[in-house]
């Protein structure tokens, strides 16, 4: 296997501008995902690693080997499409062998490389059917059988899942999970499914506007976010966000003033802002609680959702842009347009200056 740099790699069609110096480093053997929102760069990213997609600035290397140049079949990659892409005249063995034919591999050599991987991906017994005879996972896996079979240096997956059922997807989570650690590969994975980011990733790569707004793991995303926009982007429902000015700086952390002239306290450091300024203060729905004392606002009930292990109510607050989300029990009883307070401790709070990054918390790992 093989490590992945990217050195200020850039992408234009013609004036337009997808991506603006991207830079990153992938490890060997780890799996990385790239998220974000629709048209944020992270496919095109994906393409130019491939070789789909020329550079137009920078540098690729793939375990130390300069691929700017290279066409795809030359760069040790194997990638692995959101539609299959399986031919359907041919069986499940013909398409998982037709990367090895165009080799020039004999099938006396490819045949045993073939059934080996399908019994990995248990597709042993359905090496004689057609595409149209199987299941949306069960395609979904030829696809991937189809490219391990040819041992490359690098996995790209492009939003492999997105055509599939969510109890489906669920399952194909845990197998490519399941497979990566068998395999110990250098794999990229694209998506704007979160959960499957949070899930599958050793490190995420947040992208917005073509840009890399932060790296790291799953829990550092999760609880350091440093900004605004991954804030909002990792969790579900999202971070809660209310605006306020800032009313109070000492050791312990911030008091801020919402519009509607209540308090609350985060445990941040502030040592560059100062009173009066602008800011937004975080909170995530699971650490908003109506039995918390501190930090306590209030508003009306707008929406209820029950998901059975838990319920989400959204309430209005005159400082929140959207209703803000609060996950309840699952079994305690609310009412849409009842007025409720709730509260969080100061150590579960964030704040945000006016240009939307994060102050470091003091205690970043609370719970």
């Amino acid at each position: 296997m093989a490590t992945v740099s990217l050195k200020n790699i850039t992408k234009r069609f013609g004036e337009v501008t997808t991506l603006h110096g991207i830079d990153l480093e992938i490890n060997d053997g780890e799996f990385i995902v790239f998220v974000g929102p629709s048209g944020c760069g992270k496919t095109t990213l994906l393409r130019t690693i491939s070789g789909l997609e020329d550079i137009s600035e920078g540098e690729l290397q793939i375990g130390g080997v300069r691929m700017n140049e290279l066409p795809p079949v030359k760069r040790g990659i194997a990638m692995v499409f959101q539609s299959y892409a399986l031919y359907p005249h041919m069986s499940v063995f013909e398409n998982m062998a037709f990367g090895l034919r165009l080799a020039n591999m004999k099938k006396a050599e490819y045949t045993p490389i073939v059934q080996d991987v399908a019994k990995v991906l248990q597709l042993d017994h359905l090496l004689e059917r057609k595409p149209r005879e199987l299941s949306g996972g069960q395609r979904q896996r030829v696809a991937i059988g189809r490219a391990i079979v040819q041992k490359p240096e690098v996995f790209l997956f492009d939003e492999p899942l997105s055509n599939l059922d969510a109890s489906l997807r669920v399952q194909m989570r845990i197998y490519i999970a399941q497979l990566h650690r068998k395999l110990g590969a250098t794999m990229i994975y694209v998506t704007h499914d979160q959960v499957e980011a949070m899930t599958l990733a050793d490190r995420i790569v947040v992208f917005q506007a073509g840009r890399l707004e932060q790296v790291g793991t799953p829990t550092e995303l999760y609880y350091e976010p440093v900004n605004l926009f991954v804030a909002g982007f990792l969790g579900s429902p999202g971070m809660n966000f209310l605006t306020g000015r800032i009313a109070q700086i000492d050791a312990s952390g911030v008091s801020v003033t919402l519009p509607d002239n209540q308090q609350v306290r985060v445990a941040v450091d502030a040592s560059g802002a100062q009173v009066g300024d602008e800011v937004t203060v975080g909170v995530r729905p699971e650490h908003l609680n109506v039995a918390i004392q501190d930090n306590v606002v209030s508003g009306k009930v707008v929406v209820l959702e029950r998901l059975g292990d838990s319920s989400v109510l959204y309430m209005e607050h005159v400082g929140s842009k959207a209703p803000m989300a609060v996950r309840i029990p699952a079994l305690k009883h609310v009412e849409i347009g009842e007025s409720m307070s709730i509260g969080f401790k100061p150590q579960h709070g964030y704040l945000f200056n006016a240009q939307g990054i994060a102050l470091r918390r003091l205690d970043p790992l609370a719970e």
